[in-house]
């Protein structure tokens, strides 16, 4: 019996070892299956990662553009009201003209001047609410920047280097020159 018993024992242990055999392949399998869903789970990380990337870059340009386009639709306004102004400086001097003619020739009390003067002076004061300054005024420093020196003439009652008369009014226009004044400056 001992001869059985030892086949019996040896068949147990050969299953045994064949369970153990196979339990080992299936603990490798699973350790290979579980590194797997490591590895895809690292690499869709890393995807979403990626992809949080592109979506900031995109709203970033999306900003850019943005931020371009704002940029440039302010220079094309600004552009757009500076030769708007600068075309409304010839009516002025029209304006200016006739109500100089019409002192000279001794009309200047006729109602049409009248209405030239009060059509003037509100033309005026609508470009000063849009921020136009009128530049060239009598005994101001002559300032070659906002300033065209027509002349200089010898005064006793002007100081050196200011302005003694003004031959054509100047414009700016939040800090842009529409045109220059037109002086005439006191010598030394």
């Amino acid at each position: 019996m001992d001869n059985k018993e030892n086949k019996l024992d040896e068949k147990k242990i050969f299953k045994n070892n064949k369970i153990e055999e196979k339990k080992e392949n299936l603990i490798d399998a699973i350790t290979v299956q579980n590194q797997k869903i490591e590895n895809l789970k690292l690499k869709l990380l890393q995807n979403q990662k990626k992809i949080n990337d592109i979506e900031l870059r995109k709203l970033a340009n999306i900003e850019n553009i943005k931020k371009n386009t704002e940029e440039k639709i302010e220079k094309i306004k600004k552009t757009e009201i500076e030769r708007f102004l600068k075309s409304i400086i010839p009516v002025i001097d029209s304006l200016e003209d006739i109500l100089n003619l019409s002192t000279t020739v001794d009309i200047k009390d006729q109602p049409i001047i009248k209405g030239i003067e009060l059509t003037l002076e509100s033309l005026l004061n609508i470009l000063n609410k849009l921020g136009v300054k009128i530049e060239g005024q009598k005994n101001k420093v002559f300032n070659p920047d906002i300033h065209e020196l027509v002349s200089r003439e010898l005064s006793k009652e002007t100081l050196p280097n200011h302005v003694i008369s003004v031959t054509k009014k100047g414009f700016t226009f939040n800090k842009i020159v529409l045109r220059k004044a037109s002086v005439i400056v006191a010598e030394n």
